[in-house]
């Protein structure tokens, strides 16, 4: 699948020291959401090349025996060429390609802040499951 992307952008980020007896906690959310048609961006762009979406995936994380958490939303405009239908016609691979770049952001800012935070990177290392439906 062809696509036009912007820049990713963080939402929100948020870290904190925590217990290390916290629960483990990996919850991560992709959802293709479809810009409002009055959404000043949609007016500078050339719609006749394909669907405009924008990828939003909050975050929880809590890393077993780390003493952290870290939370937010990354978020990224992508316009998938020669696409015209809805989300729920793009198949499980090419939304795992889609998240991919987003969901290494989460792990690269993450590794940031611990190294300065706990002076030790945390490197996560996330892998798509596909829903069961």
């Amino acid at each position: 699948m062809q696509t036009k992307k912007d820049p990713i952008t963080v939402d929100a980020f948020h870290y904190d020291r925590v217990s290390p007896d916290v629960e483990p906690q990996q919850n991560i959310q992709v959802s293709l959401v479809t810009i409002s048609e009055e959404d000043p961006y949609l007016q500078e762009a050339d719609l006749s090349a394909g669907n405009i979406y924008q990828i939003v995936t909050p975050f929880q994380v809590a890393p077993e025996k780390s003493g952290f958490a870290v939370s937010g939303q990354i978020s990224q405009v992508v316009q998938l060429l020669d696409f015209f239908g809805e989300p729920s016609e793009i198949n499980q691979k090419d939304m795992m390609k889609l998240s991919r770049p987003l969901i290494e952001y989460i792990e690269t800012l993450t590794y940031q802040v611990t190294a300065v935070a706990l002076n030790r990177g945390v490197q996560l290392q996330f892998t798509a499951q596909a829903n069961e439906d």
